[in-house]
């Protein structure tokens, strides 16, 4: 019982010191550029995000809300959304979105 415990406890740390490091844990935030507009959240343990967008850049039809996984990474949490790679900084409330067509850095506010 106690060696079953002690496993436990070691797969709950990084996911939970993840979350701590992880300042996107628990929020909703937003922000456009131009006529592209994106708002999503990110879960309390900062594995995913709900993303929808207005759809200009091709990275999802507008305004259909989708799940997709994130991963720490060197430079951020990062998504891969339809193809895009959408890094979630780790410093400054930015987010980078990479792929073919799509280049371009979005400055996000975090919601009330």
């Amino acid at each position: 019982m106690k060696k079953t415990l002690f496993a436990l406890a070691l797969i709950a740390l990084p996911v939970s010191a993840m979350a701590q490091d992880c300042h996107w844990s628990g929020g909703t935030y937003s922000g456009e550029e131009g006529s592209f507009q994106a708002r999503f959240s990110v879960n309390e343990a900062c594995t995913e995000m709900n993303f929808e967008s207005s759809g200009n850049t091709g990275i999802q039809a507008q305004d259909v809300p989708q799940t997709f996984a994130l991963t720490d990474e060197e430079h951020g949490w990062v998504a891969d959304i339809n193809g895009v790679t959408a890094t979630l900084g780790q410093r400054g409330n930015f987010v980078n979105f990479m792929g073919e067509g799509v280049n371009l850095r979005l400055q996000v506010r975090a919601e009330e």
